[in-house]
């Protein structure tokens, strides 16, 4: 037997004592990973309970929760697209990479969410759903690491419910969960794999589900955690090894170009590409007073951020535990950790990542990297616990007490309006760490991770009590004040609420409106509603939410990324199209239901409206006005022709426009649909020219005389990137199957040597 093959023999015996091997310890893993999942639902709970709109903030609401339930309902109606024009600056789907379409995992959540009524219920399970899966994800990886059952428990109960994690991504941000809950699974697997403990399958699985969750720190993780295992391997002399590794790491950034290439192919016609710049503007960079105030669960950093310079809730946040526990762990044992050089590597890097500069390309806001590094770090504490405490010193003591005062001093002295908060986390966390450190020493580090489980829940109970704070910063001084509600109103869940306000509108359905007075009652009422909840209420609303953009639709329009418009939106929509369309926009637009906010143009919301139009309903928010004759049924048809040429549709889909064509001579078509790159057209099977034409309108070039014309739209790189997937896919699964044969035949060869004669 070689050097390298007795050093990952070795190492592969440590990792199997870690993971619970033989068999029977297999099944105690399986137990207590399961029961970390049961807990964390536990604590997601609690947060549920103490504010019902918890999981239900930010992009959640606007963004992921009525999407997923747009999409459920066509998924049950056997639809599927990867472009909906008439979600028009929001319909991109294959380019929104965010949205996570081609995770499976995903889908089955969508249809799951199509079944509810009320969407803050539905995003409180699916976000549960994910904290339960993460939990799981570090207990084992924390295993794999040589940590001990009940240390790795603890810190899977407490990863999922730190500050980051359950406060931003889980309530708001939750493509950012799944992309961390999957990497952790990636990372998991991947070293077992890379330790010839799991076939090439698993760790591509948990790497292709990381990879269409759609963010960007996905990919970016999984890179960082392959070359970590890669220099593992590599001072292990295990070249064979590493080139499987090197195999399957490829096989899963093939995956990268299904997800991503349609985004890039979209860019040039989006505001993405002024994005991708190296600056800071200090928004939401934390810094390393944040993350030394760990422990603190009061503690509300200086990061600025949407409501100003400080953060409401406690975002940093790790564990009342890993802090003030430190000075008890055995530092002066020098037996290797399991991996430690991987984890360092790792760690370094999330380190000097979170510290960086607020735009790094595409990468925004280094503040979504703390959950990696807090993960690197609680994985370090979870194994170094497992060889037990410290004897009881002054000094630890000592440590221990100025740990936890300084974590209580920095978070008073940020928010010092937020007294008896504070007070109430420095007593709980101060009693906790007494208790657990006797625990450990009494009755070993089961009973300490009793205790602090306990009181995780304790401390996240003062959590949710206190925060979001009742106080929020003013940015033009430093007074406090009680908080307005949330931009927009207070979030509307129901869907029947949201569709009552719509029950008038008819086709395509443009509302001018901007969230400056928009009321609960107005939001509640489906009156005014923006993002993708519009979508919930009417799916011929051209109101969606975007994280791409779309340069000349919103510029025209004035439309942000939530769909909300200036007042000029209004006088922009009744004038010609462009010097060469003399026919107003709202009709090359194809809108035949217009929704017109009174305080944002009181003016024309309070007469008549224009000829062809009639009133069908007003309130005290707004006015909905309807075409006496509906240009179409949905976006996506022509709209407006030249002068001479005759185009009627004979059939229409998300996707293709098939339309019958009379041209006296050549000239222009277009459609109620925005240009995205990935057009195509022809004429008779003749190739014609498409363009973009007035407000990013799709405008195509028809020749002279009679023909069909048939528009189609192709995700650009979608095609390769699916050819990449699969035969990645192939590579796999082939290659699974060849690395098992050759195992079963040298386990099978072993064991007739040690049958023969002797």
């Amino acid at each position: 037997m070689t050097a390298s093959t007795e050093t990952t023999a070795a190492m592969a015996a440590v990792d199997d004592a870690a993971v619970g091997d033989p068999r029977p310890g297999r099944r105690w893993d399986v137990l207590v990973g399961v029961l970390a999942a049961v807990t964390v639902v536990g604590l997601a709970t609690l947060a549920q309970w103490r504010g019902t709109l918890f999981f239900y903030v930010g992009d959640m609401y606007e963004q992921f929760a009525p999407l997923w339930h747009v999409f459920g309902s066509q998924l049950r109606s056997g639809q599927w697209v990867a472009m909906d024009p008439a979600a028009w600056m929001g319909g991109n789907y294959a380019a929104e990479a965010l949205n996570g379409i081609w995770n499976p995992v995903n889908l089955a959540n969508f249809v799951l969410v199509s079944y509810f009524d009320n969407l803050s219920l539905a995003a409180f399970v699916v976000a549960t759903e994910m904290l339960a899966i993460l939990a799981i994800g570090v207990y084992l990886l924390a295993r794999t690491y040589g940590a001990h059952r009940g240390p790795s428990f603890l810190i899977a109960v407490a990863i999922p419910v730190s500050g980051l994690t359950l406060w931003y991504e889980a309530a708001g941000w939750p493509a950012g969960l799944a992309a961390f809950t999957w990497f952790v699974h990636f990372w998991w697997s991947a070293r077992r794999f890379a330790l010839g403990r799991l076939p090439m399958i698993v760790p591509f699985a948990f790497g292709f589900l990381a990879m269409t969750a759609g963010n960007p720190y996905a990919p970016l993780g999984l890179v960082v955690v392959l070359a970590a295992l890669g220099i593992e391997l590599i001072l292990r002399r295990d070249v064979g090894r590493l080139l499987l590794l090197t195999l399957m790491g490829a096989c899963v950034g093939a995956v990268a170009l299904m997800v991503f290439l349609p985004l890039l192919g979209a860019s040039e016609v989006t505001t993405r590409q002024s994005l991708a710049a190296i600056a800071n503007d200090t928004f939401l960079v934390p810094d390393l007073g944040d993350l030394a105030a760990g422990s603190s669960p009061t503690y509300l950093p200086s990061i600025a951020n949407w409501k100003g310079p400080l953060d409401s809730v406690p975002s940093t946040y790790l564990a009342w535990f890993v802090l003030p526990l430190l000075p008890w762990l055995r530092w002066s044992d020098r037996r290797a950790i399991s991996g430690g050089v991987g984890l360092a590597v790792v760690g370094a890097f999330y380190l000097i990542a979170t510290l960086a500069p607020s735009n790094l390309w595409l990468f925004r806001w280094p503040f979504r990297l703390v959950e990696y590094l807090y993960l690197v770090s609680a994985l370090g504490f979870a194994v170094l616990l497992s060889r037990g405490l410290a004897p009881v010193t002054r000094r630890r003591v000592g440590a221990t007490v100025g740990i936890v005062a300084f974590g209580a001093y920095s978070a008073w002295a940020v928010r010092p309006d937020l007294g008896l908060e504070h007070l109430v986390g420095l007593t709980v966390v101060g009693a906790g760490v007494a208790a657990a450190v006797v625990a450990g020493r009494r009755a070993g580090i089961v009973a300490l991770v009793a205790v602090a489980v306990v009181v995780t829940g304790v401390v996240s109970m003062v959590q949710f009590s206190a925060f979001p704070s009742v106080a929020q910063p003013i940015t033009s001084d430093d007074e406090f004040r009680p908080a307005p509600l949330p931009d927009g109103g207070s979030p509307v869940f129901s869907v029947a609420d949201m569709r009552r306000g719509a029950i008038e509108y008819r086709g395509v359905v443009l509302q001018l409106a901007d969230r400056l007075s928009v009321t609960t009652e107005d939001t509640r009422e489906g009156r005014l509603l923006f993002g993708n909840l519009a979508r919930v209420a009417d799916l011929g609303a051209v109101t969606s939410y975007t994280g791409m953009g779309f340069d000349a639709f919103a510029d025209e329009l004035c439309m942000d990324y939530r769909g909300a418009v200036c007042g000029d939106a209004v006088e922009r929509i009744f004038a010609p199209a462009s010097a060469d369309i003399d026919a107003p926009l709202v009709d090359v637009m194809g809108v035949s239901t217009l929704v017109i906010q009174r305080t944002l143009a009181p003016r024309v919301s309070d007469g008549p409206p224009p000829i062809g139009w009639r009133v069908a309903a007003a309130d005290v928010a707004r006015v909905v006005w309807v075409r006496d004759s509906p240009i179409a049924a949905s976006a996506g048809p022509v709209t407006w022709s030249s002068a001479g040429i005759d185009a009627e549709t004979r059939a229409d889909s998300p996707m293709t426009e098939t339309v019958d064509v009379n041209a006296d001579r050549a000239g222009t078509v277009v459609f109620s649909r925005l240009a995205w790159p990935g057009y195509t057209a022809t004429v008779d099977g003749r190739p014609v020219e498409v363009a973009e034409g007035p407000a990013g309108l799709l405008e195509v070039e028809v020749p002279a005389g009679d023909g069909l014309l048939r528009v189609e739209y192709t995700p650009p790189g979608l095609a390769f990137g699916r050819a990449a997937a699969l035969a990645a896919t192939v590579i796999v699964v082939l290659a699974s199957v060849a690395t098992s044969l050759m195992g079963r035949r040298r386990r099978s060869v072993a064991n007739a040597g040690l049958a023969g004669p002797h």
